[in-house]
């Protein structure tokens, strides 16, 4: 089971179970855009976000990064389950609180980003390494780390390619509350039952406020059309095969030796 779901008296925990990476494959994010759905269309509970494992999750299988994601269509793009999901994270009523137990990268930590509130234990790492295979980030996920990192850190991660810690996330203010791995889950506890004290209508009213504010900025037609072009051609072009091979294959990238 990709998914486990518990219900608690104040709040629901959607717990990723495919340790110890809890990869972002077709079957976990169909069964969180399942679960969000089924949740949102009945009592809509404040949501906690965990994972099993040593790692929070790592994004997406290298071996399988779907073409559906870099689209140049912006249909077919807004129908891949991981942009569902994006949607369904950002359109839930009720605020949604992350638990990072570990490491996160790639798709997790735009996952991450849709959420309102995080809690990390020390130690962490986030990482969004695309350029390292030679392929370019959506600018919606691109927006949503700006949002919630700031554009200095996430150029810095984006360009570099390179993790950073949750020491950094958290003074830039990505992670809510930062505490040892003893204290995480308490911390967590603590975190909703405080949430809990607001109005349930206050609470769904404000976060909806918030997102109609930071969703509000809108590209052009020919801007979002020039994304697209540039994105599938990261996707179908010689440098994300030659990433991919030698990722795969634990060799060095293939981009150092080039002028």
């Amino acid at each position: 089971m990709p998914l486990e779901i518990h219900p608690r008296t104040r709040w629901t925990e959607l717990v990723l179970n495919r340790p110890p990476r809890n990869v972002l494959d077709r079957e976990m994010l169909t069964a969180l855009v399942a679960a969000l759905d089924e949740l949102a269309a009945s009592a809509a509970p404040l949501l906690l976000i965990k994972a099993n494992g040593k790692h929070f999750s790592t994004g997406y299988s290298i071996k399988d990064i779907p073409e559906e994601i870099f689209h140049r269509d912006p249909g077919v793009r807004a129908s891949a389950p991981f942009e569902q999901l994006m949607d369904r994270l950002t359109g839930y009523p009720a605020p949604i609180v992350a638990v990072v137990q570990g490491d996160a990268y790639g798709g997790a930590v735009e996952l991450l980003a849709c959420c309102d509130l995080r809690v990390a234990s020390e130690g962490v790492r986030l990482g969004v390494p695309p350029v390292r295979l030679g392929l370019v980030y959506s600018h919606t996920g691109l927006r949503r780390m700006i949002r919630s990192f700031g554009s200095p850190m996430v150029r810095e991660m984006l360009m570099t390619g390179e993790a950073i810690e949750a020491r950094r996330a958290f003074q830039v203010g990505f992670f809510s509350r930062l505490v040892t791995a003893n204290d995480l889950e308490e911390t967590a506890t603590q975190l909703m039952e405080t949430l809990a004290k607001g109005g349930p209508s206050a609470l769904r009213g404000t976060r909806r406020i918030l997102n109609l504010l930071e969703e509000t900025e809108v590209l052009s037609d020919e801007a979002l059309t020039e994304i697209a072009e540039l994105r599938h051609k990261s996707w179908s072009g010689e440098e994300f095969v030659k990433a991919r091979d030698a990722f795969i294959n634990k060799k060095p990238s293939p981009f150092m030796g080039e002028e």
